[in-house]
């Protein structure tokens, strides 16, 4: 997978993603990661869906093989412990980025990002979308794709470095930093609400008509 660069990364759940360029017949053509030549708009398939809900403290596995003190001290306690059900995908963005077509043409105009935003039920656990690029054979050039999966809000330590207190024009006007030394209490782990989210590996088009 990593020769052929089919791979993604999140920012630290275990996100599900998939994003794959389809065939004519919606069969897919290339996976993330894949390269193509082709002058026909394109039409891509993104499919995501969130990572397990933790479950308070340690599984009996973990206790079992390191023992509760041991694991007061590595990790206050709390371990990797998914429980049955998943957190829920918000929304789904895609980046479309053109490569410079000459040595400094302007970048503005070239990186769309985002360039679509497709927002996920929030009944269904696997949200799933198909898109295309109407505008790739009018562009005539190469093109680069890649899309990014949101996970619904959730409780992070440090999720909020500055902790702001925002005036009614939404200005950061005061903060309390999260030092994470001796200039807080120990208890307090900065818990603030952050998206997670997953990072897909490009597809390559190479324009060739």
């Amino acid at each position: 997978a990593l020769d052929r660069r089919e791979v993604y990364g999140t920012s630290g759940p275990r996100i599900l993603l998939w994003f794959d360029l389809l065939a004519g017949n919606g069969e897919i053509a290339r996976p993330m990661g894949g390269e193509m030549r082709t002058a026909e708009a394109p039409r891509f398939r993104i499919r995501a869906m969130g990572a397990m809900e933790q479950q308070p403290g340690c599984p009996d596995q973990s206790v079992a093989a390191l023992g509760a003190g041991r694991l007061q001290r590595l990790c206050y306690g709390e371990c990797y412990n998914p429980g049955s059900r998943r957190q829920r995908i918000d929304r789904l963005e895609v980046i479309r980025v053109r490569p410079q077509g000459f040595a400094g043409e302007p970048l503005a105009k070239l990186i769309d990002d985002p360039w679509r935003v497709i927002p996920c039920d929030s009944a269904d656990e696997l949200c799933t979308a198909e898109f295309g690029d109407p505008e790739y054979a009018g562009a005539a050039r190469d093109t680069i794709y890649y899309v990014r999966a949101i996970q619904q809000p959730t409780d992070a330590v440090n999720g909020d470095g500055l902790r702001c207190d925002y005036d009614s024009e939404g200005n950061c006007v005061a903060v309390k930093p999260c030092h994470g030394d001796y200039r807080l209490d120990r208890s307090d782990d900065c818990l603030a609400k952050v998206e997670e989210r997953a990072w897909s590996s490009p597809i390559y088009l190479d324009y060739a008509p």
